[in-house]
């Protein structure tokens, strides 16, 4: 019997969503019943991609339900684990094969651990790494992580990128020593694209890839990385079967029902003309929505021809290539054409953030980039999807933004409008509809990071510090405590003129990143300034001040103490009108001090009404959390009963969110249940598996949690039955939902 995985499981609940049963499931799918079965049981721990893709189908799932069943599906983690996933293909890959099979050749060959795509923008790079990393990753036991390093500046930034991808969060170390910690012993595949404007950062590979033996790094670059281990593959342009092929799939996708079948010679000539890179191809392929194929042959010859006038020792592939967004971009009208300089300041957008950027309706805009190919629309089902420009459309707008001395100005629109929205997503992250708010912010990650680096650079310190605090709550949703902890770092070295409450409030988010990862002495550091902020501030930040130390008080297993001082910030909360959620979470937390100091009764009437204020905000995550605590209270009463019935209820919530925080509490507290219970084995299966998830996200047990687990599994640990279930948990693995 195999053990419960995020694909049993997650499979299990789509197929009961669906209202089908094992036998109907694999008949809509066109596979085996046993394939199903053995899924859902967890016996089997990848699947291939067609099957995947099959399965995902017949349950009718798309857009971005769809990208992450299929990821999880192969073996990569989702974006609520450890591990991000792999960006899902918009189009086939033509006239790679023999390029793809050599890659894969060389990811699959144990000596090699580092290769370097390298060639000029917009010969396919990218597209290449991704399916050579998608048919890779069954060789990969824990996954394929994916960084997309355009939005970094330099060598620091990237690193906390690829941590974050990684899901590497230590409390203590540098960024090296954290990505090393993580990956361990794990055996897994790293794909950083666009690494040429990071080149800074190869050290930091070369470190990961010297002490983590099973970890392998696939780069694109137009420039290599130059360490001892790389291996260079130069990505050509398409030869001309292939460049042929990618013209007439693209010239049908400009004008459905085109006939180019008696046209062989004149299609040749044009991929022959743009020298076969695919971009290029598609940006011409694009042209015969308007133009017939002779005309487009003649006008591309004479725009080549005033364009590619560069330097001779430059490469001819990048001169044509520039030569072709130029001509593309001559044939733009003067907005759509100011829109593409403009928009290049994003790391992907929606209309309203363009719009906001072009300080008008971007939609006409962004209809015609799309229609000339110079920017790529998000899937019609994808709700949290952006818009985007390829590497080299996108460096030349960024020429263009410059040249008309706008550029300064363009950031500026683009920085302020991700403060706006770091800003609404604080509020917005804790209240009904919380998880939408995460994953916008997520598919913006980029885009925050470039209006962070934008303020700060221009020592715009107060800016940096709103945008770093108001994502403190994101960061531990993400699993990007690192990362997080690093900007309230550098942003409140740095605003000394930041006012009292915005300091007050990074002092609080700061302190609650360490605090979550048992970096206890930075938390009393926060702390301590904290009260002396909030002696000149107002009930909330009173409030703030007495929570963290109430907090550290329990962690130092001042007990007493950490009743008066979450009771005081209970009281102090009450009075302030307008923040419904500051109050359940002031009553979570006054509860969880009054049952670990002896207040039982009291303690379980605080987390009912959490609970229920909880439920009435529609926040469904703290809500899993007053049910932990409750059924925590129930334990200590004697009534195993009613505690597992709260956990079930906890498990419920967290497993149809994909909270893989909250799943290690629950199954840490359904191990204090299982040892009440006097199921030895079992407390040690889930103890462990807990254990190993919150290795996996950078976490330290809640104190709460802990100080629990010394009372109910501390008398077990040297038993033979613990001793095994921890075995058994330990070798689940950090995908497991549950024993």
């Amino acid at each position: 019997m195999g053990a419960d995985t995020a694909l049993s499981y997650e499979l299990r609940r789509l197929r009961a969503a669906a209202g089908l049963t094992q036998e109907e499931l694999a008949e809509r799918a066109g596979i085996s019943v046993r394939a199903v079965s053995d899924a859902e049981r967890g016996l089997r721990g990848h699947l291939y991609p067609a099957t995947a893709a099959r399965l995902a189908d017949a349950l009718g799932l798309a857009g971005s339900p769809k990208d992450r069943f299929t990821a999880l599906a192969r073996g990569i983690a989702g974006p609520g684990g450890q591990l991000v996933p792999l960006p899902a293909p918009a189009t086939p890959l033509l006239g790679r094969d023999k390029a793809l099979d050599e890659l894969t050749a060389s990811l699959g060959d144990p000596s090699t651990r580092l290769v370097t795509l390298i060639g000029p923008g917009g010969v396919g790079k990218t597209r290449l790494a991704v399916a050579a990393a998608e048919r890779c990753a069954p060789l990969f036991d824990d996954g394929v992580a994916f960084v997309q390093l355009a939005s970094c500046r330099d060598a620091d930034a990237a690193g906390l990128a690829i941590a974050t991808a990684v899901g590497a969060n230590v409390a203590h170390g540098t960024v090296t020593d954290m990505l090393c910690a993580a990956i361990g012993e794990r055996r897994m595949l790293i794909l950083c694209d666009t690494f040429e404007g990071v080149v800074g950062a190869a050290p930091l590979i070369a470190e990961v890839l010297a002490r983590c033996r099973g970890t392998s790094v696939l780069a694109t670059s137009r420039t290599p990385l130059r360490l001892l281990a790389e291996r260079l593959m130069r990505v050509d342009p398409l030869e001309a079967p292939a460049a042929h092929e990618l013209f007439v799939e693209r010239a049908r996708d400009a004008r459905p029902g085109v006939d180019l079948s008696g046209s062989r010679e004149l299609v040749t000539d044009i991929c022959a003309r743009v020298q076969g890179v695919p971009l290029a191809v598609e940006l011409a392929a694009a042209r015969v929505a308007h133009l017939g194929l002779g005309e487009l042959r003649e006008r591309l010859s004479h725009q080549l021809a005033i364009l590619t006038g560069g330097p001779v020792d430059d490469d001819a592939r990048h001169r044509t290539i520039e030569a072709t967004v130029a001509w593309s971009y001559g044939l733009l009208g003067d907005a759509p054409a100011d829109a593409l300089a403009q928009l290049a300041v994003f790391d992907g957008w929606d209309l309203a953030a363009a719009s906001a950027v072009l300080g008008r309706d971007a939609l006409a805009d962004v209809t015609a980039l799309v229609d000339q190919s110079l920017a790529v629309a998000p899937s019609p089902t994808d709700i949290h999807g952006r818009y985007r420009m390829l590497d080299a459309v996108r460096e030349f707008g960024a020429a263009r933004l410059v040249e008309s001395g706008e550029d300064a100005a363009a950031h500026d629109r683009h920085a302020a409008w991700f403060l706006r929205a770091a800003e609404s997503a604080a509020v917005a992250m804790r209240q009904a509809g919380q998880h939408g708010a995460h994953w916008e912010a997520s598919a913006d990650l980029g885009n925050l990071r470039l209006a962070f680096r934008w303020f700060t650079d221009a020592g715009r310190a107060v800016e940096a510090l709103r945008v770093a605090t108001s994502l403190w709550m994101f960061w531990l949703w993400e699993g990007g405590f690192s990362e997080g902890r690093a900007w309230l770092r550098t942003a409140l070295a740095s605003a000394d003129d930041a006012d009292a409450a915005l300091a007050a409030r990074a002092r609080w988010g700061a302190g609650w990143l360490a605090y979550h990862q048992g970096d206890y002495a930075e938390a009393r550091i926060h702390a301590s300034a904290l009260r002396h902020l909030a002696d000149a501030g107002g009930p909330g930040e009173r409030r703030n001040a007495l929570t963290l130390r109430g907090m550290i008080a329990l962690a130092d297993r001042r007990t007493a103490e950490a009743a008066g001082l979450l009771g005081e910030a209970l009281a102090v909360a009450r009075e302030i009108v307008g923040d419904p959620w500051l109050v359940a979470v002031s009553t979570l937390n006054d509860g969880a001090g009054l049952a670990l100091s002896g207040h039982r009764d009291e303690a379980e009437r605080r987390f009912v009404e959490a609970r229920d204020r909880f439920a009435a905000l529609g926040d469904e995550t703290y809500r899993a959390r007053a049910l932990r605590h409750l059924a925590a209270v129930r334990l200590l009463a004697g009534d195993p009963g009613t505690a597992r019935t709260c956990l079930d209820e906890s498990l419920e919530i967290v497993r149809a969110a994909d909270d893989r925080w909250g799943l290690a509490e629950t199954l840490e507290s359904r191990a204090h249940a299982a040892a009440v219970a006097g199921d030895v084995r079992g407390a040690g299966t889930l103890a462990a598996r807990a254990a190993v998830l919150r290795r996996s996200l950078g976490v330290a047990p809640h104190p709460f949690d802990a100080i629990l687990a010394e009372r109910h599994l501390g008398p077990l640990r040297g038993a033979e039955a613990f001793v095994a279930g921890s075995r058994e948990g330990t070798d689940g693995g950090e995908l497991a939902w549950e024993a």
